[in-house]
């Protein structure tokens, strides 16, 4: 005869608990998994530029080249039919200075206020000033001259900090999308085909503009945001570069003498006065300072040299302003003793390029940048 059932003890369990089925515990592992997966992808997402999206790198960068006193350009630049290419620094208000090859010639460039100088050896030089006979006042090294501004159709205002910092902001509109890259080394993103722009932007939660391409102006370069010392020391640089000024030429004002004086030399003397009527080609309303050198030769303009002296005048408008001075020596002592009587006056030319005052203007300007 069987056992007759008992109850359990109190406390003791009614039965044994209900199996939980291989599925069940198999669904429960990959939901798990699901979660864990899915939270990795957003940590993934957020660490992915600094958690900023491309409208936001392209916001911020803007900012960081909005506040910078000068923007640096290592590479290409181009407008019109000039392209310079070397490392050029434009500050805010649109001065720019720099080291470059403009258009194959190795100058040095300072454009600021209006006016344009470049630091350049004689071969450029005879060629800008369209002379004949290398000018008197060139030496062996580069030396500072002026330019036209319409000689460079390159416009700086388009480079400034501000300009570029508006192009970024622009792009930010249109929503693009970034590619991964890198620029020097450095982590980047790539936000091309907007505005005719490609802008690097550096891959980090302080983006900064790295490299800037662009067809208008054509732009190819690698760039850096200064503030602070360093552009306190770019500033410098270009106050020293026109320093430099005072001994400088202008290659864009083509005096001439208008008309010599006649009968003013004897023979059997010991000197000449030479005595000429000069102005410049075209119409200025501003005074320029004119260095002539009046310079005698033998029967004709390509003779043997008789000597030369030299005398300053100041020039304005269209008018002609007399010049003179006397030329002495050996050469034209003997020439004159030797019953030749037949000579030729020549005039050569040495505009200024910067005076004390204007020199003081560009670097006033500067230091306010």
């Amino acid at each position: 005869m069987g056992q007759p059932p008992f109850p359990p003890p109190p406390g003791a369990p009614l039965g044994m608990p209900p199996k939980r089925s291989n599925g069940a515990l198999i669904a429960a592992l990959v939901g798990g998994g699901l979660v864990v997966i899915i939270l990795i992808a957003i940590v993934v997402v957020a660490l992915a530029g600094g958690g900023k999206t491309p409208e936001q790198l392209l916001t911020a960068a803007a900012a960081k080249i909005d506040a910078a006193r000068v923007v640096s350009y290592k590479g290409s630049v181009s407008g019109g039919g000039d392209t310079l290419n070397g490392e050029l620094s434009v500050t805010k208000g649109a001065r720019a200075s720099g080291q470059v090859s403009w258009n194959g010639d190795d100058v040095t460039l300072l454009s600021a206020d209006g006016k344009l100088y470049v630091k350049a050896d004689g071969t450029y030089w005879k060629r800008q000033t369209l002379s004949l006979n290398e000018p008197y006042f060139l030496g062996s090294g580069p030396q500072w001259g002026k330019l036209g501004t319409s000689k460079l159709t390159l416009d700086f205002k388009d480079l400034t900090p501000a300009t570029l910092a508006s192009k970024l902001r622009q792009a930010a509109r249109y929503k693009p999308k970034a590619t991964e890259t890198t620029v020097s080394g450095r982590k980047a993103k790539r936000i091309s085909g907007v505005l005719g722009g490609t802008f690097y932007l550096s891959d980090s939660d302080d983006p900064e503009l790295l490299r800037y391409e662009s067809t208008l102006p054509r732009v190819s370069a690698d760039i850096t945001a200064r503030s602070g010392g360093d552009a306190s020391s770019e500033i410098s640089e270009m106050r020293t570069r026109a320093g430099e000024l005072k001994d400088s030429f202008d290659a864009s004002v083509r005096p001439m003498v208008a008309e010599y004086a006649k009968g003013l030399c004897q023979t059997n003397s010991s000197s000449c006065r030479v005595r000429g009527k000069v102005r410049m080609l075209s119409s200025s309303a501003e005074s320029v300072k004119v260095e002539v050198r009046f310079r005698l030769t033998a029967g004709s303009s390509t003779g043997r040299d008789l000597g030369n002296c030299t005398t300053d005048v100041t020039l304005r408008g269209s008018e002609g302003v007399w010049a003179e001075c006397r030329v002495s020596g050996g050469a034209w002592s003997s020439w004159s003793r030797s019953g030749s009587r037949s000579y030729y006056q020549n005039a050569d030319f040495k505009v200024s390029g910067a005076s004390d005052t204007e020199i003081q203007s560009l670097q006033n300007g500067l230091s306010q940048e």
